[in-house]
């Protein structure tokens, strides 16, 4: 069969349901047989890295690989901070990239979009993908898109696929029946019989739960291991929204020390199972006195270690099933009170924190799912005040302009209609990508932070003077693009703008809420100032 119809295959297997990408000139034979054969959506935006945040959202809001389709070079490249951000966070992301034919290569010509050589677009690839294969072999070309889907899908990590320009023309077969990797029985045994004596000598063990348990699939698992074993646990910032924050031992999100409920647990444990967590600064370089060696269990995907012993290929979902089958003794726990910090400013003050709790408030009396995207910057901390049964934020390598274009890779795979919350600043990277929802009739709904600054920079910076942003009317700018435009100065404005959103699902629409200057949230203010201080100290010269 034809390449196009072994990689539709594949695709299948994988429950790939849509496709996402940009033409040009070395992929527009793969976009001329795609569209003939009519078997995926195929979603066009404008900018290369939209189009992988919107593929990016696709695999994370339902945790299979989603694929992105770029010309050669200056496609693939112009794309790549994009791929990054989905390599450091787990995300199963399939890049398929263009390539020259061997005939244009033979030339002994420099190609136009080609970098340092021929071969660049690989070699940059691979520092941020799991894997990097070439379609240029008809009789193993099934074969490799085979490889590349299996090592996204059991990795949850990009990978890359070059097709070059004439594969379209290539014949190829299928891989055989796809078989997950199995399970090492003997391994899984040993593995939860060493975590079980652990826990034999535990008085007090916490769960820390990162966004891994949600990417292999073992949300179900760990919470079943809390009720089972009554051990309390917390999430990581990347990890919210990924459990159910009604669960009974449900014990908070962990960012710092403000997150008082949370932080007594870390500190009061004898044992912290760190369970499917990415290990990043923003948790844990200014809190490194909460987590001694001695008592963290570091419990990952195809790794753990206990001692001298260390466990591969064992996956998180059946060996936290395994170890909730084991013989241990509930562990009684001293509850900790729900301490919240007062909120400086009145509830009825507009700042973004006061407007996400209206926002939340709103969204918690309806009867439906809406998905919550947040964009990095103050809207991610004020996010911080909804409770959303799915959301979605990029919250460690922190690439602005991510929240607008995710919402097409989220209604393309779900079908709801997403909030976003995003800067100005955030916005005026991507947020032109808007003026594609006609097309699709897609009809998000738009909250743009303006206080014309970029806030994030500023908490980190407050002395530069690059961070004043001007007003670029935003309202208006939705209106030119075919949304619903509206621009709010108080919080009962707010209210009324959202139930006009809410009710209008034929088009997008964007809320432009005027926030005072220097209205930021104290959670940002804090995790900035702990941030800082965690930093090595500069030698002196």
């Amino acid at each position: 069969m034809l390449l196009v119809d072994a990689l539709l295959h594949e695709l299948d297997v994988f429950g790939v349901k849509q496709l996402f990408g940009i033409p040009g000139d070395f992929v527009l034979p793969l976009f001329e047989q795609l569209q003939q054969r009519n078997s995926l959506p195929l979603y066009y935006l404008s900018h290369e890295p939209s189009a992988v945040f919107a593929a990016d959202a696709a695999a994370r809001i339902s945790n299979n690989p989603a694929v992105v389709i770029l010309t050669y070079g200056a496609g693939a490249l112009n794309a790549v901070n994009a791929v990054a951000q989905a390599y450091v966070e787990h995300v199963p992301l399939v890049v398929i990239a263009g390539f020259p034919s061997e005939s244009e290569i033979d030339r002994g010509l420099l190609i136009h979009h080609q970098a340092k050589t021929v071969d660049s677009q690989r070699d940059i690839y691979r520092e941020i993908t799991a894997a990097q294969l070439r379609l240029d072999n008809p009789q193993r070309a099934g074969a490799d898109i085979r490889a590349a889907l299996s090592i996204a899908k059991q990795q949850s990590r990009p990978v890359l696929l070059e097709i070059p320009r004439d594969a379209v023309q290539f014949v190829t077969r299928l891989a055989g029946e796809y078989q997950p990797e199995p399970e090492l029985q003997d391994e899984l045994a040993l593995a939860t019989a060493h975590l079980a004596e652990r826990l034999a000598y535990a008085q007090r063990p916490v769960i820390l739960a990162g966004v891994d348990v949600r990417r292999f699939d073992a949300v179900a698992e760990l919470e079943a291991l809390a009720i089972q074993l009554n051990i309390p646990f917390v999430s990581t910032l990347m990890g919210r929204a990924s459990f159910n924050q009604q669960h009974p031992l449900y014990g908070g999100i962990f960012l710092d020390k403000t997150d008082i409920r949370p932080t007594q647990l870390l500190r009061d444990a004898d044992v912290i199972l760190q369970i499917g967590v990415i290990k990043t600064d923003s948790n844990f370089a200014a809190h490194s006195e909460l987590f001694p060696a001695a008592k963290v269990v570091c419990i990952e995907q195809n790794q753990l270690t206990l001692g001298l012993a260390t466990y591969h290929q064992l996956a998180l979902k059946p060996l936290l099933a395994a170890l909730a089958q084991q013989r241990i003794v509930p562990f009684e726990h001293v509850a900790v009170p729900d301490i919240t910090l007062a909120q400086p400013e009145s509830a009825q003050q507009l700042s973004a924190s006061s407007l996400v709790r209206q926002l939340d408030a709103v969204l918690t009396e309806r009867n439906d799912t809406m998905p919550l995207i947040s964009d990095i910057g103050d809207c991610l901390f004020a996010s911080l005040h909804a409770k959303p049964s799915l959301m979605l934020a990029p919250a460690f390598y922190a690439s602005m302009g991510y929240a607008v274009p995710a919402a097409f890779g989220v209604q393309a795979v779900t079908g709801l209609r997403p909030l976003v919350l995003v800067g100005d600043g955030a916005f005026l990277m991507t947020g032109l990508e808007l003026g594609h929802c006609a097309r699709y009739g897609f009809a998000p709904i738009i909250v743009v932070f303006n206080n014309q600054r970029w806030d994030m920079i500023d908490a980190f910076a407050p002395g530069l003077n690059c961070t004043n942003l001007t007003n670029w009317h935003y309202a208006e700018l939705a209106r030119a693009m075919g949304g619903q435009g509206m621009q709010v100065n108080n919080l009962d404005d707010f209210e009324q703008a959202l139930q006009l959103a809410l009710c209008n699902d034929k088009r997008f629409s964007l809320i432009e809420v005027m926030l005072p200057s220097g209205s930021r949230t104290a959670r940002l203010n804090n995790f900035a100032s702990g941030f800082k201080a965690a930093q090595p100290a500069q030698a002196n010269c």
